[in-house]
């Protein structure tokens, strides 16, 4: 397996987990998909691509998606989510 099929890979895995995470704060933040895209400048469509893990996205998208939770994007990067995870897929 060539090296950047191992990060493809790898990063589905971190894109899956990190829209789950963004999904469960934005349904505790009571708001809908619709809802949420009013709040921001991120479509239905983006977001539920972001959220179900089929979509990588930039940063810009991430500040779009915290604007759109009414959250600092610090506020999610601090604490609440494990960023420095091991990623690794083990066979």
């Amino acid at each position: 397996m060539a090296k950047s099929d191992m990060n493809e890979e790898r990063d589905l895995v971190r894109l899956s987990e990190i829209g789950s995470f963004l999904r469960e704060r934005r349904k505790k933040a009571g708001l809908s998909q619709d809802q949420l895209a009013a709040r921001c400048d991120l479509t239905k469509s983006n977001i539920s691509n972001i959220e179900n893990g089929k979509k990588d996205f930039n940063f810009t998208t991430f500040l779009e998606y915290s604007k759109g939770l009414g959250k600092q994007p610090k506020e999610l990067l601090n604490k609440e989510f494990d960023f420095s995870k091991d990623w690794s897929l083990k066979k």
